[in-house]
This record gives C-alpha cells, sequence and structure tokens, in this order.
C-alpha cells in the first residue's frame, strides 16, 4: 500500500491536503488507542511532505514504468532509477 493510499489522497495532493488528510486519520486512529495504524500514518504523512521522498518514490513506483513505456514504444525498461538525463533524451526522441 503507498503512502497516498494510507491517507486517502491523490498523488498530485498539495502538501496542505496531505496534512489535512494526516490530521483527520490521526482523528480515526490515535496513537494510544491503535499504535501500528498510527505508525503507518506518520511515516505516510512523512513521505509525502518532503518534496525530494515523494518524487523519488513517484519515480520508482511501479505506476511510473508506464508512461516512460508508452514513449519508447512500448519497451519497458528496467525498473531502475535512470536519472535526469535519461528522461530528457527519452523526450527529445518524440
Amino acid at each position: 500500500m503507498t503512502a497516498s493510499e494510507i491517507l486517502g489522497v491523490s498523488e498530485s495532493a498539495t502538501v496542505e491536503e496531505v496534512r489535512a488528510a494526516y490530521l483527520e486519520k490521526v482523528k480515526e486512529f490515535p496513537p494510544d488507542r491503535s499504535p501500528e495504524e498510527f505508525e503507518k500514518i506518520r511515516d505516510a504523512y512523512d513521505r509525502l511532505r518532503d518534496p525530494r521522498h515523494r518524487a523519488k518514490s513517484v519515480l520508482l513506483c511501479p505506476d511510473a514504468i508506464e508512461p516512460l513505456a508508452s514513449l519508447t514504444n512500448g519497451m519497458k525498461p528496467q525498473r531502475i532509477f535512470a536519472g535526469p538525463q535519461a528522461w530528457r533524451e527519452v523526450l527529445k526522441s518524440k
């Protein structure tokens, strides 16, 4: 389960939307009543509020490969982070 699914927000949610969803989930699952669920929620919030970590998780998730596969004539690349230079080369070829 991804961080955005845990908090119930979209991948493109703003920081304010992520914070609001986090506060709602904490009200629903307080740390003193359900510590395991609270840990999941806190971890998801930490991942989504940090822009660097959020970008990394979006680029490395399996669903992020599909747009790249459509740009490379259906050839699926290996699931590794290719870096910005590789993305620029793919986009230039189109």
